[in-house]
């Protein structure tokens, strides 16, 4: 009896873990600083900034098209925030999908909205 119950637990906890994992992948996540080298995150390639204010961040994975699984669009959530324990300036943040479905666009200003540079958090959600 013991163990068909261990065998049954066994198989509960393998299938899911392997949803949970298939769930987590669909969670991107980064925070970069104002410079823009990254900070932490997850799936992040890189990210590169533009002048002052835009960033452009490559995804290890696509945020919109085409996949195996069906078609990939992506919802995020952007604040500025610190990359650490730095203080950092009040700012507005917009965030955009790029043509390369690996790619989004980020442009930070300061509180009266000119372009400058400011350290933030993203997190974005794939569903398809």
């Amino acid at each position: 009896m013991n163990y068909i119950y261990a065998l049954i637990v066994g198989m509960i906890i393998g299938i899911s873990g392997v949803q949970a994992e298939e769930d987590f992948i669909n969670r991107l996540a980064c925070v970069i600083k104002a410079d823009g080298t990254i900070a932490r995150g997850y799936k992040i390639e890189s990210c590169e900034l533009k002048g002052t204010n835009e960033y452009v961040i490559t995804w290890k994975i696509p945020l919109q098209g085409k996949i195996p699984q069906g078609v990939v669009k992506t919802n995020f959530s952007a604040t500025i925030g610190s990359a650490m324990t730095e203080p950092v300036e009040a700012g507005l943040i917009t965030v955009s999908l790029d043509k390369d479905p690996n790619k989004m666009v980020v442009h930070t200003f300061n509180s009266k909205g000119e372009p400058a540079a400011r350290p933030f958090h993203i997190a974005a959600f794939r569903d398809y």
